[in-house]
């Protein structure tokens, strides 16, 4: 072995092992403990140790009782930084002089969580704390990490939220118990709880069974909101605020999949165009099979087949100003909402109107009494599809002190 060869390995096994380092004369060491506010020792803290007119740096991890120790450090002034997850970053700056041995002890504090939800529920951006409203707000995050992909499944995560639907003209939404009674509902009663997307009203309660297109986040405010969305909101409103184009590239791609051949495809894709102008585009598929058997047709009904897209164009001539444009189109195709029967309950009509002579004169015989084994026997199809798009233009001006908003909305 020549004495070049010896020298890289002498040089490389230094820097893996700090004892022997130590023993280089001409050296320093920095040892420690770390710990946390309360004086208890910290273990599998990230320590760096950079030499601050040279920029070399030593990573070690503390041990079992938070100890740690750097050896073989040129002379010189360095800087040991700790972080832990759940801790704030420690630093300590010091120097060294040859064959020196400093003490260093650090303490981690925890961190602070200083993150702010910000809301639309007063027509402005605000945190949520400083919205006098009861609000519940869901991140779009949330929303897809929990399936919640619609109106019907976000009412799961949100209390005193009521969503109820056997067909799409034939659906509501409550809160707190109020907004329109089930089963009474049609196109000439208006709805009781408001549904906006991006401040523009959706007069159908019917859209909310419609997958949620590339979602920001949901607000529900309970309580009239007259004031500031006006009628259709006597007790509550859902926000619905969906992502805008970025002139920073971005991707999402999401697929789930699950039982009776549940897929649901999710994707969205944004970024610049030219100089002054963004673009996103936005797609979301769900299909899963029927839940109901039908005996009559020998086919599964009752299932799912959405299908939704969203376009969108941002233009930003200045920091001042913003004009977006958007168009979206969602339709469902179901073979469904049919239901099962789980009984019948007697009258005061006489023997002869009852359902059992009725059904024995018509030689007919239900497929089942019982519900769970999710059997009809339908011969009427029940195709209830539905259509829904429109164009959504919004400016967003700052006036000085002030700003301008308008959001001007065409639905089909």
């Amino acid at each position: 072995m020549n004495s070049l060869s010896r020298g890289v390995l002498v040089a490389a096994l230094a820097l893996l092992n700090p004892a022997l380092a130590a023993a280089q004369p001409g050296t320093g060491t920095i040892a420690g403990t770390v710990t946390d506010s309360s004086g208890g020792a910290l273990p599998g803290v990230t320590i760096r140790v950079v030499n601050e007119d040279s920029a070399a740096a030593v990573s070690l991890v503390s041990q079992e009782q938070g100890a740690y120790r750097a050896a073989g450090l040129a002379p010189g002034r360095y800087r040991i930084e700790a972080t832990l997850s759940g801790f704030e970053t420690a630093a300590h700056k010091t120097a060294i002089a040859t064959g020196q041995t400093l003490e260093v002890s650090l303490s981690l504090a925890p961190a602070r969580f200083s993150e702010a939800v910000v809301v639309t529920a007063r027509r402005v951006e605000e945190t949520v704390q400083e919205v006098p409203i009861p609000i519940t707000v869901v991140s779009g995050a949330l929303a897809a990490d929990t399936g919640a992909f619609n109106v019907n499944r976000l009412k799961e995560l949100v209390p005193t939220v009521q969503f109820y639907s056997t067909n799409p003209r034939n659906s509501s939404i409550n809160i707190r118990g109020l907004g329109a009674p089930f089963g009474l509902t049609n196109d000439g009663i208006e709805a009781g709880v408001g549904l906006y997307i991006d401040g523009v009203f959706h007069a159908r309660p019917a859209a909310a069974t419609l997958d949620f297109l590339d979602v920001e986040r949901v607000e529900v405010l309970r309580g009239p909101q007259g004031t500031l969305f006006g009628k259709n909101t006597t007790a509550g409103a859902i926000n619905v605020t969906t992502r805008r184009p970025t002139f920073t590239p971005e991707t999402d791609v999401e697929v789930t999949t699950g039982d009776r051949g549940f897929l649901q495809l999710k994707a969205s894709v944004s970024g610049r165009v030219l100089p002054k102008l963004a673009g996103r585009v936005s797609f979301s598929g769900t299909q899963r099979g029927g839940l109901v058997y039908n005996v009559k047709t020998q086919r599964q009904v009752n299932d799912l087949d959405n299908l939704g897209l969203r376009g969108q164009l941002l233009f930003a001539p200045s920091d001042g100003l913003a004009v977006t444009w958007a168009h979206d189109y969602t339709r469902q195709r179901p073979d469904g909402y049919t239901q099962v029967v789980a009984g019948v309950a007697p009258t005061l009509r006489a023997a002869n109107r009852q359902y059992p002579q009725i059904a024995a004169d018509l030689h007919y015989a239900p497929a089942s009494f019982n519900a769970f084994d999710r059997l009809t026997d339908v011969d009427t199809p029940l195709r209830s599809y539905q259509d829904l798009g429109g164009s959504t233009v919004n400016v967003d001006w700052k006036l000085g002190p002030g700003r301008l908003t308008s959001t001007t909305g065409w639905r089909f």
